[in-house]
C-alpha cells in the first residue's frame, strides 16, 4: 500500500511538471506572438497628417474659445468699472449733501 501511494505520488507529480512546463511553453508562445504584434504596431505607420489636421482643428478651436472668453472679461470689467464709477458718483453725491445738511 505505501509503495502504491508513492506511486501515485510520483504519477500526480510528473503530470504536474508535465502540466506546468506545457504552460510555461504556451505562455513563452504567447509572449513571443505579443512582441511580434507590438513591434509591427511600432513599426506601422501612422497617418500623421491625419493627426496633424486634429491637432490644428483642436489648437484653433481653443483659441476661439479663448479670444470669446477674453472678449466678454473685458465687457464684464467695462460693465463693472462702468457700475463702480455710478455708486462712487452716488456715495459722494450723498456725502456732499450731507455735509451740506441736505438731508
Amino acid at each position: 500500500m505505501p509503495q502504491e501511494i508513492h506511486t501515485t505520488i510520483e504519477t500526480i507529480e510528473a503530470d504536474a511538471e508535465k502540466v506546468v512546463e506545457e504552460a510555461r511553453e504556451k505562455a513563452k508562445q504567447i509572449l513571443v506572438a505579443a512582441k511580434a504584434e507590438a513591434n509591427r504596431i511600432l513599426s506601422a505607420e501612422l497617418p500623421m497628417e491625419k493627426i496633424e489636421m486634429e491637432r490644428d482643428r483642436i489648437i484653433s478651436a481653443a483659441e476661439k474659445e479663448a479670444s470669446k472668453q477674453i472678449e466678454e472679461s473685458k465687457k464684464m470689467a467695462s460693465q463693472l468699472r462702468a457700475s463702480a464709477k455710478k455708486k462712487e458718483d452716488e456715495a459722494v453725491r450723498l456725502i456732499v449733501n450731507r455735509i451740506k445738511g441736505v438731508i
